[in-house]
């Protein structure tokens, strides 16, 4: 955990304009008639070693935001870069010259492979004079064949993206990973999920759980595997004797510990935490959070972390950003943010903490939101947060206020501080 994130610090992760939308189909026929938007245009960086904390009410879209950073989701639209390799769109041109290449070569495709059954059609005295002769021969000329007509799939795709790509004057760059490129960036990159429960396969043990991501990315042999997997268990803190036994055979925490040690299987420098404490008793959320430190310091690990338990956040984060409605409402160091909070939701949902003395708590000033939150799918014009600011101005209710740093590394959106 960074004690200060100095302007030197390397940038692990940038994220700029983040979208994530999900398409409303109606009627008969399913038209496209909105889009839920649960994240809608967040922009944050993420330094090596550093823990970001990603706050907000239930449905704001944090878990949503942590999964389209890793590319769970796909991006409606926006950049994700994870040391300067770009994981989404940067250029929605680059996505529609991609879309329209998928189009062509499906066309091509269709052709191609339908004229080549006509062509074998006409060409079977020919292949049934094969089988007589040489069977295996034939098997495996008609299996290169057919195998190589996947080539009219690909070559044309790759030309027109090619061809299109130059003449509009779009880079290389601006394309998205494919599946193939993607999944050589994956061991990068882990995620500790919300449930540790459902995350886990019932019918897997401990061994087969943690040891997946090791068979799928590696070319480790089997007693190299095991070895790794219980270095594993030893660094989470669990037994060796665990390995061959069931996630129901264990508590939650320990479940929890089970996926961290998955997450950390394949050596990533960066994981998305989405609320891993919140399915756990409070007396083994603090294990949970002090391991996820202790690997931090030992293994300069690099987190995005979703909670909702500002208490946590406060203990774990270096930084924390601050999510309302597919927004980010306010971005700050930890420690400038909790004693003076500059966005009027922020000072909301810090009023909202439990004030553990009494004498405080008695005293305390609470900021009641009045109303309730608005649709993703139908967000207010101007600032998402206008129909319950207690702040609320005119130009709150036209305008949608840009994210702009007000301090030395305070970042707001809201008109009170443009």
């Amino acid at each position: 955990m960074l004690d200060d994130t100095s302007a030197a610090a390397r940038k692990l992760v940038e994220v700029r304009n983040l979208r994530m939308y999900f398409p409303i189909r109606t009627g008969l026929l399913r038209r496209h008639t909105g889009d839920v938007k649960a994240v809608d245009g967040v922009n944050f960086d993420i330094y090596e070693g550093e823990t970001l904390g990603l706050v907000g009410e239930s449905g704001c879209g944090k878990s949503t935001c942590g999964r389209a950073v890793i590319r769970l989701y796909e991006p409606t639209d926006g950049s994700i870069q994870l040391e300067n390799k770009e994981l989404a769109w940067s250029n929605i041109k680059a996505r529609d010259i991609a879309q329209r290449a998928e189009r062509v070569a499906s066309v091509v495709f269709f052709v191609a492979f339908a004229l080549t059954l006509v062509g074998l059609f006409f060409a079977f005295p020919a292949i049934a004079l094969g089988f007589a002769t040489y069977p295996i021969l034939t098997v495996v000329a008609l299996t290169l064949f057919l195998a190589a007509t996947s080539l009219y799939y690909y070559i044309p795709k790759w030309i027109y993206r090619s061809v299109v790509a130059t003449r509009e004057g779009v880079s290389t760059r601006d394309f998205a990973p494919s599946e193939r490129e993607l999944r050589r960036i994956r061991p990068t990159m882990q995620m500790v999920f919300q449930d540790p429960q459902a995350s886990l396969n019932p019918r897997m043990t401990v061994a087969a759980i943690i040891g997946e991501p090791l068979s799928e990315h590696t070319t480790l042999s089997k007693a190299e595997r095991n070895d790794r997997i219980y270095e594993l268990l030893d660094a989470v803190g669990l037994n060796r004797d665990f390995a061959n036994r069931y996630p129901h055979e264990f508590s939650g925490g320990q479940r929890q510990r089970i996926g961290i040690a998955r997450a950390l299987a394949l050596n990533p420098k960066f994981i998305v935490c989405d609320e891993p404490i919140a399915a756990l008793d409070v007396s083994i959320q603090a294990q949970v959070v002090n391991l996820l430190e202790d690997l931090q310091e030992k293994l300069g690990l690099t987190y995005l972390f979703i909670s909702h338990d500002l208490s946590m956040v406060r203990h774990i984060a270096d930084r924390v950003a601050v999510m309302y409605l597919g927004k980010v409402a306010e971005l700050a160091p930890r420690d400038a943010l909790f004693s003076d909070p500059l966005h009027p939701y922020t000072k909301a949902l810090l009023s909202a903490v439990p004030e553990p003395d009494p004498a405080s708590h008695d005293v305390a000033e609470r900021v009641i939101l009045q109303g309730d939150v608005p649709s993703p799918s139908n967000p207010p014009k101007g600032c998402n947060f206008c129909t319950r600011c207690p702040a609320v101005m005119d130009v709150c209710r036209i305008e949608d206020p840009e994210m702009k740093e007000v301090r030395p590394g305070r970042f707001v959106a809201c008109h009170l501080h443009s």
